[in-house]
């Protein structure tokens, strides 16, 4: 299973179209076995303050895969490269 975890808040455009992205991503790789858990950072101070100027934010595996502009063919390139590590 792969297990991503994606900063995000409420009313952000960025974050919306991020998660576009990874989702376009993942279909394209025809990849399902996928734990998504998106986190709001204004939930929590001390992610507020981590990620504030940052979100939206993709991580797998406590490395960060993308900030900002969550781009699909760098999402798509890194889960490609990561899925066949796995297989």
């Amino acid at each position: 299973m792969l297990e991503l975890v994606y900063y995000t808040r409420n009313r952000c455009p960025l974050c919306d179209e991020g998660m576009e992205q990874i989702k376009l991503a993942l279909s394209e790789l025809r990849y399902s076995d996928v734990k998504m858990t998106a986190i709001d950072i204004d939930e929590d101070d001390a992610l507020q303050e981590a990620y504030m100027m940052r979100v939206p934010v993709l991580c797998h595996k406590s490395q960060v895969i993308q900030e900002g502009i969550i781009d699909f063919v760098y999402v798509y390139d890194y889960l490609k490269e990561y899925l066949g590590t796995i297989k």
